[in-house]
């Protein structure tokens, strides 16, 4: 079983996985997953500090806990861990029940394929100091574009879900403009206008919703890989823009 939520930011908006708010984990094992995607934020400390009770408190999980990266992640420390390969793709094992799902990989999982493609970029970079609470690697380079592409010519451009942390660009200029991030919104279009697949999952906007019958955005709530936020009824333009 797999479910699909939004960004953690630990430890501001972990509380959705906690037994009272998510019960149906009672009934989950290590086989089972739930993917966040994007701002973990777990991996931000390093030894010694606040990541230590964090992973001791994802150990304690039922569930195994799987996250691409979004924008708030310190890349240094993340960076760190070696890279192997994990059910058809490069994962960074931060323990043994806490992954990191890299940027451009294919991965089957419960018996779907699933694309990722972690990155964003952050709206509030002028309060921020790089090095300690941001870092250029929210973004992904030449490498890790051309990774992902190469991916998904290796694929044929059939997948049956992708999980990202920011949205093509007309999708996530819905909510807000991000002209640091244009470039990569226009890449994520690009492959959505090429690409064969189910429902594609990001979070990054801190909405829960179905923007249109394939794009599901998730923050607070979980669900069961391949379902949406509800069953979709286009209503008028703007019914749910910020």
């Amino acid at each position: 079983m797999i479910y699909i939520t939004g960004d953690t930011h630990i430890p501001y908006d972990v509380t959705k996985l906690t037994t009272k708010a998510f019960p149906e984990q009672k009934k989950l094992t290590k086989n089972d997953y739930v993917l966040i995607c994007g701002d973990f934020g777990g991996v931000w400390t390093g030894p010694g500090g606040s990541d230590d009770f964090w992973l001791r408190w994802f150990k304690r999980k039922r569930f195994t806990t799987l996250f691409v990266d979004g924008n708030h992640e310190n890349f240094s420390l993340l960076n760190q861990y070696p890279v192997e390969l994990w059910n058809g793709g490069k994962v960074h094992r931060v323990t043994d029940h806490v992954i990191h799902l890299m940027r451009g990989q294919l991965f089957t999982l419960d018996g779907c394929k699933i694309f990722t493609m972690g990155g964003g970029a952050s709206g509030d970079v002028e309060f921020r100091t790089e090095g300690v609470s941001w870092w250029p690697e929210e973004m992904p380079n030449a490498v890790e574009y051309g990774e992902a592409m190469r991916t998904l010519m290796d694929a044929q451009f059939a997948v049956d879900y992708v999980v990202t942390h920011t949205a093509p660009l007309q999708i996530v200029n819905q909510f807000r403009k991000r002209p640091r991030e244009e470039p990569f919104n226009r890449f994520l279009e690009g492959i959505d206008a090429r690409l064969h697949y189910k429902r594609w999952y990001f979070g990054h906007v801190h909405k829960d919703l179905d923007v249109d019958e394939r794009h599901t955005a998730v923050y607070q709530n979980l669900l069961p890989l391949g379902q949406g936020q509800v069953d979709f009824q286009p209503k008028e333009d703007g019914w749910w823009k910020i």
